[in-house]
């Protein structure tokens, strides 16, 4: 029988000391964790200890779900761990990674593969200079011409979950050779000498990259248990696919651990500016018949479709039940109010009714007396503190869960990093880990 007091106590007796949660030493990305830069990635071994002292005192989970499941850390460390996994993501570079990640390749056919592809680009000298709108801006020639080739052959492989590791491994080359400031992942032109002075080889860094996430996944496929866990992962709007009871039966989940947005991504981690650029590269319908041309249309589709990317009216805020039993929520709502920053108070209310959502889809969902961990940050809107972890926390007890224990942890990289002239923000530099119990 589970002994939450045992639990508790294993997770306090870590927390003694202040800096355990940190992982300091201890936050590497290993096997398919590295595959691709993601913004705001959990750290890896932290989240194993957590899955690790929880089954160790819940024998029965069988299952995990992450509903913000972003580069996929939860669902690959619930595969070593023979978890069968649930992800959704509304980010289309999210789900190819995911994919990816999670895909059982044969590891002699993909280096077949590899090999066939990179002679093919070593050796073709026939290809179209690849097209989309303002590709000159984020792109100098030299580099449009290499993406171009390398695009290319990878559209001559003809098994799809093949092609897909190419685009992933394609989709980190392409980041990394854009004219974007790697100094937030909002989409910011370099200075136009920084960008004459760059001197970027595509096709050189592409073979490495394949190579090295080939080994990657070799590394990864060799830690997984034998028994065939499930793997269900979706794209699209997580407040949806929770809700829908075609996806997901009412008590079937045994444990969630996620990272939400801190925040509307718009204003905070703009995961889906991070990942356009590589997408309009990318034939969309090689990740998934879901995603429509419409999610790149802009630099911003995909943030406006992420929490909060649709503004509640200010009545609906008013008289929404978040607003009348969470102190902390209408304190700072009307504080933003009285300062007369309606815009930006709306904005904050809005991801949180969304999220609100969530949680209620969540209690359907999860079993009677198991467990969600979640990972948050505190982000500042006007000078204030959002204080996201109390709402959070009010939100989960209303909705029927209760909290059993909290601790903070350190973002040694600041890998939450934003723009803060251009968006009056503080960056994040602690964590809060809230363990949630259904009652």
């Amino acid at each position: 029988m589970l002994n939450t007091e045992n639990l508790i106590q294993e997770i306090k007796a870590k927390d003694v000391n202040p800096q355990y949660w940190d992982f300091k030493d201890n936050d590497k990305r290993e096997h398919v964790h590295s595959m691709i830069k993601y913004p705001a990635v959990m750290v890896p071994n932290m989240q194993g200890e957590i899955f690790d002292i929880i089954l160790k005192h819940d024998k029965d989970i069988q299952n995990v779900l992450d509903p913000f499941m972003g580069s996929g850390t939860i669902l690959v460390e619930g595969l070593l761990r023979g978890l069968d996994v649930n992800g959704i993501d509304i980010n289309p570079l999210s789900y190819l990674a995911v994919q990816v990640k999670l895909q059982n390749y044969n590891i002699n056919i993909l280096q077949k593969k590899s090999r066939e592809l990179i002679k093919r680009i070593n050796e073709s000298s026939k290809y179209k200079l690849f097209e989309f709108e303002n590709i000159d801006k984020w792109y100098k020639k030299d580099v449009i011409d290499q993406l171009s080739h390398i695009r290319s052959e990878i559209l001559n492989e003809t098994s799809l979950k093949y092609r897909q590791l190419f685009w992933l491994t394609f989709a980190e080359i392409a980041k990394q050779a854009d004219n974007s400031r790697t100094s937030t992942f909002k989409l910011h032109i370099k200075e136009s000498q920084d960008i004459e002075h760059s001197n970027f080889n595509c096709i050189s860094n592409f073979q490495y990259k394949l190579f090295e996430n080939i080994t990657a996944i070799s590394d990864y496929k060799k830690m997984l248990s034998k028994d065939k866990s499930k793997v269900h992962i979706m794209y699209g709007d997580s407040i949806k696919l929770l809700s829908d009871r075609r996806v997901f039966k009412p008590n079937s989940i045994d444990l969630v651990i996620t990272s939400p947005p801190y925040g509307d991504n718009a204003t905070t981690i703009t995961y889906g500016q991070f990942s356009v650029l590589p997408l309009r590269w990318i034939p969309l319908q090689d990740i998934s018949n879901k995603v429509s041309e419409n999610v790149i249309k802009t630099l911003s589709n995909i943030d406006k479709n992420s929490l909060g990317g649709n503004k509640y009216s200010v009545h609906s805020i008013l008289e929404s039940d978040l607003f009348l039993y969470s102190e902390k929520f209408s304190s700072l709502y009307n504080k933003l109010s009285a300062d007369m920053q309606i815009e930006k108070a709306r904005k904050v209310a809005s991801f949180l009714l969304d999220f609100e959502k969530v949680i209620s889809s969540l209690h359907t969902l999860v079993k009677q007396g198991k467990f969600m961990v979640f990972t948050v940050g505190n982000r500042h809107v006007n000078d204030e503190e959002v204080p996201f972890d109390a709402i959070l926390s009010s939100i989960a007890e209303h909705y029927g869960f209760k909290v059993i224990y909290d601790f903070r942890r350190n973002i040694l990289k600041n890998k939450t990093y934003v723009d803060t002239k251009a968006q009056n923000f503080k960056g994040i530099k602690k964590e809060t880990v809230i363990v949630l119990k259904k009652i």
